[in-house]
């Protein structure tokens, strides 16, 4: 067989799949801006959701103009909830979880690893869901040019996200905020600041930019950019979850410095755990030259895609936690079909309509011990966490 050509077969691959993608995008079964959060919340959920019983629930739903919500034709009952309006109720009644803005900051958490296929966007995506139904309000920063987590909110990274819509505008200094690159999605309390492969092609251009035009002592100002640019939106939110690129370069280092906290996931594996041990080394390399007075609140490994039928898991799931120390969070993040099956439609489990009660309790119980790493950080939740039995 004759040699061909590289970039004419690399054209020819291009036309084909791009092609493909744009008949996926223009059909509907690709994610896009017309996304909807269908999962409605039956009053039982709604009740335990908000803190009050089902009867004051359906009170209140005069007081706040519910009457239009969805009923069974059969027997007038209620068909559920949306969660918007389970956030009524919880504003209504004073149960929203936000922290006490005078007293506790907005926590940045940073999803990161420089060696992919550990669930990290996934877990990044999932968390958002998991927060935003316990009523929090989540930023949500994508940092990484292949835009999974884009994608899961809906966008077409390329054809719905240009590079001026992502953080770039911020790092080249042409903005001084980064509210420009907050937008909606259909999430009602997540707000996305998303990516695009432009992220990658200008990392390089700005690498470039640094070793030519800008002074030794004035690079390392450059990696606390992001840092800066969340502070300016960071006052609306509880939590900021970035999702990191799969490499430590010019913006995974800005990310390792903008985090408050650091969540690192690996799958329970020798070359995953070797990778994890290379880049804490060179986290600490970078650190120590660049700001070596960096502190976490926490940083923490999470095992990500567990098989528990694989002996080998379960052994190196020891090996973990004997090296990595209380740094490894005690539940783990099974490898299951259901996450993989949804994923293909572009949702996560919480956001199907009828969801599997086996797979959120799983995701309930990891989450739940994140979410209590980041209340133990806010003073004005220490007194309910003590009531709770919580130190």
């Amino acid at each position: 067989m004759p040699a061909i050509r590289a970039l004419d077969k690399l054209e020819d691959i291009l036309a084909s799949s791009e092609n493909f993608v744009q008949r996926m995008h223009q059909s509907g079964d690709y994610p896009n801006l017309s996304k909807q959060l269908k999962r409605l919340f039956l009053p039982s959920e709604a009740a335990e959701m908000v803190g009050r019983d089902r009867s004051t629930l359906a009170r209140a739903e005069t007081d706040l103009g519910m009457e239009s919500l969805q009923r069974d034709p059969k027997n007038n009952r209620r068909v559920g909830y949306t969660l918007g309006q389970i956030q009524e109720f919880r504003r209504h009644f004073g149960t929203l979880p936000w922290r006490d803005a005078e007293l506790d900051r907005p926590l940045v958490v940073a999803c990161q690893n420089f060696k992919g296929g550990v669930g990290k966007s996934t877990t990044c995506v999932n968390f958002a869901h998991y927060l935003a139904l316990k009523g929090y309000r989540v930023l949500v920063v994508d940092t990484d040019s292949q835009a999974t987590t884009t994608s899961m909110f809906g966008y077409m990274p390329d054809a719905d996200i240009k590079q001026d819509q992502t953080l770039l505008p911020f790092l080249d200094s042409t903005e001084t905020s980064l509210a420009y690159a907050v937008r909606k999605t259909y999430w009602p309390n997540i707000d996305l600041v998303p990516a695009c492969l432009a992220l990658y092609e200008a990392e390089i251009a700005i690498a470039a930019h640094l070793a030519t035009h800008v002074e030794r002592e004035q690079r390392a100002a450059f990696f606390s950019e992001l840092r800066y640019g969340i502070e300016t939106v960071s006052h609306h939110y509880d939590v900021v979850l970035v999702d990191s690129p799969p490499a430590l370069g010019l913006i995974s280092i800005n990310v390792l410095l903008a985090a408050d906290c650091l969540l690192v996931p690996m799958v329970p594996r020798m070359p995953d755990f070797t990778s994890t041990v290379q880049f804490f080394r060179m986290m600490l390399d970078y650190i120590s030259r660049i700001d070596p007075s960096k502190e976490y609140l926490w940083m923490s490994v999470l095992t990500t895609m567990y098989v528990e039928s694989y002996s080998s898991h379960k052994q190196f799931v020891d090996v973990m936690r004997t090296c990595f120390g209380d740094g490894v969070f005690l539940h783990v993040f099974p490898h299951t079909t259901e996450i993989i099956n949804t994923a293909v439609q572009f949702i996560g489990p919480y956001e199907r309509q009828k969801p599997k009660r086996s797979v959120l309790d799983m995701l309930d119980g990891v989450f739940g011990e994140i979410e209590l790493r980041i209340l133990r950080q806010w003073p004005s939740k220490r007194a309910a966490l003590l009531e709770r039995g919580i130190a």
